[in-house]
């Protein structure tokens, strides 16, 4: 079979398999549903029962979990931990960054990549993780009597890390220049597309912690509630985390234009007073004539790429000793 043909199969089976593994999480989620309304209420479920949609109600969290994240990952055999570096040969021609102009984005490099950074995504993502597994922690001592005094300190630390996330997941502060440049315009649509649908995936979290968990926890004998409330936040988070990882992905595709000049030519580029550190080129990409060999000079070749370097300092005409 020819390598087109193989790719083609393999992708034809990540799709059926993706598609199968949408239905099953839909179905489970509907039998858990049918199973805790059964005759209009909340039934009366011996010590099996009980056990039985415990173990359901798991299950259905790790098989959305598994789900959001297979659909929000790139295709290819190398989805786990791939590097940004190699996002941006990948973007669709429809995407709103995918056809700039190399010197427009090397112009306006530091004000994407701060628009980037500005979600904090390498502290968003652990803080989601660490609200999601409060919330398991708290569905799992629901399961005693007498747990209010456990619980409780729970539930404040994870009201704290669900403020944080939605503090990070804000839209950032506006640009100080009188005008928004129309390429940071698009690179900010293109975050603020995936960071919104994340604010209110958390919001909605943070409003059924506060309305409706927090004042159960001080009812007696409200411990079944209790739990059903707590697994209903546990879907909610699970939906913000696959949010959180389309924004993520998001991050990292502006990164990527940022970063990447393999190839392009740069000749009209202004470069005076531009962020040129970490900037990914090649010998086929082309600088103004006058750059050229500060540029040459301030790189260093890119670890596992052959042929690709990276400026690694911004370029000087003072030479800078190599164990400095």
């Amino acid at each position: 079979m020819s390598e087109p043909a193989r790719a083609t199969s393999r992708q034809c089976s990540d799709q059926g398999l993706d598609e199968l593994l949408t239905a099953a999480h839909s179905s489970l989620r509907d039998a858990i549903h049918d199973r805790l309304s059964a005759q209009g209420g909340t039934p009366e479920l011996r010590d099996p029962d009980l056990a039985l949609s415990q173990t359901l109600a798991a299950v259905h969290r790790a098989l959305g979990t598994s789900v959001s994240q297979r659909l929000t990952q790139p295709a290819g055999p190398d989805r786990e931990g791939e590097s940004t570096s190699h996002l941006e040969p990948r973007l669709s021609p429809g995407h709103p960054l995918a056809s700039r102009l190399a010197p427009v984005r090397i112009k306006y490099r530091r004000h994407a990549l701060q628009a980037a950074q500005s979600y904090g995504i390498k502290d968003l993502m652990p803080t989601l993780a660490g609200a999601r597994r409060i919330t398991e922690n708290v569905i799992e001592l629901l399961e005693f009597e007498d747990a209010g005094t456990e619980v409780r300190p729970l539930v404040q630390h994870l009201e704290r890390l669900l403020e944080q996330v939605e503090h990070l997941a804000e839209h950032p502060p506006a640009t100080t220049e009188p005008t928004t440049p129309e390429y940071l315009c698009a690179v900010r649509e293109s975050l603020e597309i995936h960071a919104q649908p994340l604010l209110r995936a958390v919001c909605n979290a943070h409003q059924l912690l506060r309305e409706e968990l927090v004042p159960m926890l001080v009812e007696p004998d409200s411990a079944m509630d209790s739990e059903m409330v707590t697994r209903d936040l546990a879907d909610d988070l699970d939906q913000a985390w696959a949010k959180a990882n389309d924004l993520s992905r998001a991050v990292a595709i502006v990164q990527a234009v940022s970063n990447d000049f393999v190839g392009e030519d740069l000749r009209q580029a202004k470069l005076e007073g531009t962020l040129l550190a970490g900037v990914r080129w090649s010998s086929s990409t082309t600088w103004p004539e006058e750059w050229e060999p500060l540029i040459w000079r301030a790189s260093a070749p890119a670890e596992q790429e052959p042929g690709v370097l990276v400026i690694a300092a911004e370029p000087s005409n003072t030479k800078v000793p190599v164990d400095t």
